[in-house]
């Protein structure tokens, strides 16, 4: 049996139009109405012409859809035993026969997944590198792409990790940039990271030394007050001396004499 003899049409949809001579009559009437002039006076007749050209909108508005029914209920009635019979029928088919083949595939990509992840594996035991998955390899395992190729990837994976680790063994800070480093694989962050961290660390450690000899400075000079301050006040004593001899002169010089001696404090015989 053909294709042209399992769906046929036996009668297709005649429409009788008349569309294009009433779009004449249409042309006219708007000419007309937007020739009137809405004043005061003729405002009645604008709306009259409105109404009336909406009224024939809506009646031609109506044998549209009316005709638009008619013609797709038959279509719409074919479509939906086409199909119960037929679509659906070959959509579950289609569906059943994918879960299969994806069953068959998804095998055969985990046989080469376990294949690959194992030689992931054994390289980097090898290559002394126990820290890094076979998932952070992001291998992405398909049905065409050959077990060389994927082989390949897995080296150069572990290779370039080789290679930033011998660059963080180059720098000072090693054990804090290999800490960095395993937590994404990123050896210029850890590194950068790293670096910029000791930096801020010599910072404060600069302020903290300078405030704590400014601290000590300060209390230095503090205490020198203090210990000024609570010092007792020792008044110098001048040593006490002797001095024996005679005075001769007149009984007014020694009279004088004697008040200088008096008043200045001094201890005579």
């Amino acid at each position: 049996m053909s294709k042209e003899e399992l769906i046929v049409v036996k009668q297709l949809p005649i429409i009788e139009e008349n569309l294009k001579k009433i779009s004449e009559q249409i042309d006219k009437k708007v000419e007309l109405a937007n020739s009137l002039a809405c004043t005061e006076d003729t405002v009645k007749d604008v709306k009259n012409a409105r109404a009336e050209m909406t009224k024939q909108f809506k009646e031609l508005e109506s044998q549209r859809k009316d005709v638009k029914e008619k013609v797709t209920k038959p279509y719409d009635d074919f479509e939906e035993v086409y199909k119960k019979y037929i679509s659906d029928k070959f959509k579950e088919a289609d569906k059943v026969l994918k879960e299969k083949i994806d069953a068959v595939e998804d095998e055969l990509k985990n046989q080469k997944k376990e294949e690959v992840k194992n030689f992931f594996n054994e390289y980097a035991e090898s290559m002394n590198i126990d820290f890094v998955t076979y998932e952070q390899a992001n291998i992405n395992i398909t049905l065409s792409v050959s077990m060389k190729s994927l082989k390949e990837q897995a080296i150069s994976f572990i290779d370039k990790v080789v290679d930033d680790i011998k660059l963080i063994n180059s720098q000072q800070y090693v054990d804090e940039m290999m800490i960095e480093y395993k937590k994404d694989l990123n050896v210029s962050k850890a590194i950068t990271d790293v670096n910029n961290r000791h930096v801020e660390l010599e910072r404060v450690k600069q302020e903290k030394e300078s405030k704590k000899e400014q601290e000590l400075t300060d209390e230095t000079m503090l205490n020198k007050i203090d210990e000024c301050l609570k010092a007792p006040k020792v008044e110098k004593v001048e040593e006490m001396l002797e001095l024996t001899f005679k005075v001769r002169g007149t009984r007014e010089k020694l009279k004088s004499l004697k008040q200088f001696l008096e008043n200045g404090g001094y201890d005579y015989e």
